[in-house]
């Protein structure tokens, strides 16, 4: 009959291996080995000066937009020139680009904010000539959808590269397809 002594040293032994096993286990799930063959490169695509300052005031909105819904507060924003889709030129091919671009975006060309439950509450698209900034619309009555365009060559007469409007609602033909537009990019990057 084994002694006392010798059923507490093995019952130790067992529980020491189980423990250094589960160690070992925990261990190998932290850590994952990554063997670089070759870093990565993406040919960023070259920009004018007036298409860097357009995406970043953009990217500067959909950061401030980020943010608020993070922090639960009202975002700040600047760009508040109200403007129906049909009184801007480039708004068909605004809405004839947006879902392609969403859905094969360039490097860097698309950007999607998330709020502290990852659900989406920014997404920027830029392109060659506008930008585009998406804020979905909140829970209850929180904050409603909108939408805000960036294009160059507009407010020259004023000394500015780029000018962004804060897109109004329309009920005219080009304001319907706006908004299919913007339900159709906020799909492919949900």
């Amino acid at each position: 009959m084994p002694s006392i002594r010798a059923q507490d040293q093995a019952a130790a032994s067992t529980s020491a291996r189980r423990a250094s096993s589960g160690a070992r286990r925990r261990q190998r799930s932290v850590s994952f080995p990554v063997t670089v063959v070759r870093p990565a490169a993406i040919a960023m695509p070259a920009l004018t000066a007036v298409q860097r300052r357009r995406r970043q005031a953009a990217n500067r909105l959909g950061a401030e937009l980020t943010d608020a819904a993070r922090q639960g507060r009202q975002p700040c924003i600047e760009v508040d020139i109200l403007m129906p889709p049909r009184l801007i030129a480039e708004a068909p091919d605004i809405i004839a680009q947006a879902p392609q671009l969403a859905a094969d975006p360039q490097p860097a060309g698309l950007r999607v904010g998330r709020n502290l439950r990852g659900k989406p509450v920014a997404v920027v698209l830029h392109s060659d000539r506008w930008s585009l900034v998406l804020r979905p619309r909140g829970p209850a009555t929180d904050r409603p959808a909108a939408s805000w365009v960036f294009l160059d060559g507009y407010g020259a007469a004023y000394g500015l590269t780029h000018v962004g409007f804060l897109i109004a609602d329309d009920p005219s033909p080009v304001g319907v397809a706006w908004t299919e537009m913007l339900a159709h990019v906020l799909a492919l990057t949900a």
